[in-house]
């Protein structure tokens, strides 16, 4: 379906009210979202069939746009509130800590540990900032955490050593407000976040199923920034975000389907759980033509992401998208090898070091059996190995006995006896 032939963009149908008077900032926030949620419809009606009813996908696309707003802004307020509830507490705990414990209770002390977290905060947020970069995402992003942490263990001990004579003499210093503000407030907020964490999860595992508003909020941004520029190529930061925006779905599509099966036989469970895989899998194979592309792979990623926001939209989530052959599946099949190899060695070498263990600690079998165990145990050994240096190891060795039946041998090893 070409885009000429598209219904015209109408504005977003308003967020229903959902028990109370909504305010009227978080009523903007809706309305602003859903109208950006709802320009992504021409993007998405390119790729539609000329089979499919505009007129009905536009009304579903439209009101969907609407329930995602609705949710992922009350989302996002009910995490800051839950934040402001435990994150704030903690503060002040971390605050009483560092006046308590470390006696920061002085002006002087005080303006050092304020300028110090202030310092120490301002390079955080720089750094995650700038996540997309290899150096900051894997030294500098995890060298910061650990150091904001570390401090708190490091001062607290300076703080209740009576030795080594370095440490008494670090003790002392003058400029250690510093580290302990900046590992109280990192320990503080860490263990903040553990609560708020639960409380979201929890809230999301108790939302409606299947996830239609975070998987059509998650893909109408890939849609969004799907666009190449003049030369047919995305900028590194829309790549960078398609990414990670079909990482995002992937987990969805991986935990959020088979909430669905809820209720359900196992046997039900586990099909719905296995496509849900299977679907995700299938997201996380774009990644490639977003990583690799090839002449049509961005008009070919269009239209995935289409069908599986056609999918989403219209609830019909029996087209969930199947998965093409990939070389991830060369690799898991040589992780599975590896397994398999691993498995076969215990089983073939563990009655050996069995035997042997036994006859180090002095727990012998009489005469003549212990010969005949520590031989049975070898020839155990040896033909599991065989079978495992040649898969047909089996029919050679069935070939083998066969062969020894015949007439003419059994007739020659008469004659020889």
């Amino acid at each position: 379906m070409t885009e000429e032939a598209v219904p015209p963009v109408a504005a977003p149908v308003p967020p229903a009210r959902t028990g109370g008077l909504l305010e009227k900032p978080e009523l903007a926030e809706m309305f602003a979202l859903a109208k950006k949620l709802n320009g992504t419809w021409p993007v998405f009606a390119r790729s539609l069939d000329p089979g499919d009813d505009p007129a009905l996908l536009r009304s579903r696309y439209r009101a969907v746009a609407a329930s995602t707003a609705r949710w992922s802004v009350r989302r996002r307020h009910v995490e800051d509130n839950v934040s402001a509830w435990i994150l704030l507490p903690m503060l002040g705990v971390a605050a009483v800590v560092l006046v308590s414990e470390f006696s920061v209770n002085s002006v002087q002390k005080v303006f050092l540990a304020v300028a110090g977290l202030t310092v120490f905060i301002w390079i955080a947020v720089w750094i995650e900032n700038r996540r997309h970069r290899p150096l900051f995402r894997y030294l500098l992003d995890p060298l910061a955490s650990v150091l904001g942490v570390g401090c708190f263990p490091a001062v607290l001990y300076l703080r209740h050593t009576a030795g080594p004579a370095w440490a008494v003499e670090l003790a002392g210093r003058g400029w250690l407000p510093i580290p302990q503000s900046i590992g109280t407030v990192s320990c503080a907020l860490v263990l903040g976040m553990i609560p708020v964490k639960v409380v979201m999860w929890q809230w999301d595992r108790e939302s409606r199923t299947p996830p239609t508003e975070p998987l059509f909020e998650q893909l109408a941004a890939v849609l969004a920034r799907a666009e190449p520029d003049r030369r047919g190529q995305l900028a590194p930061g829309a790549r960078r975000e398609i990414l990670a925006l079909l990482g995002r779905v992937a987990f969805l599509l991986r935990v959020g389907i088979p909430t669905v099966a809820r209720g359900g036989t196992p046997l039900t469970r586990a099909v719905v759980r296995a496509r849900a895989v299977e679907a995700a899998k299938a997201v996380i194979d774009l990644q490639l033509w977003v990583a690799l592309p090839s002449p049509t792979a961005y008009d070919d990623l269009r239209t995935r992401v289409a069908e599986l926001t056609r999918t989403v939209i219209t609830g019909e989530y029996d087209r969930l998208p199947t998965r093409d052959t990939t070389p991830e599946e060369t690799r898991r099949s040589w992780h599975a090898r590896v397994l398999e190899t691993v498995r076969t060695l215990v089983i073939a070498l563990l009655p050996v070091a069995g035997l042997v263990t036994a006859d180090r600690l002095g727990l012998r079998l009489p005469a003549p059996f212990d010969d005949g165990a520590m031989i049975a145990v070898v020839a155990w050994a040896v033909v599991l190995l065989l079978g495992l240096l040649d898969p047909n190891f089996a029919s050679h060795l069935a070939a083998a006995r066969d062969l020894t039946t015949l007439p003419t041998f059994n007739r020659s090893t008469d004659k020889g006896a």
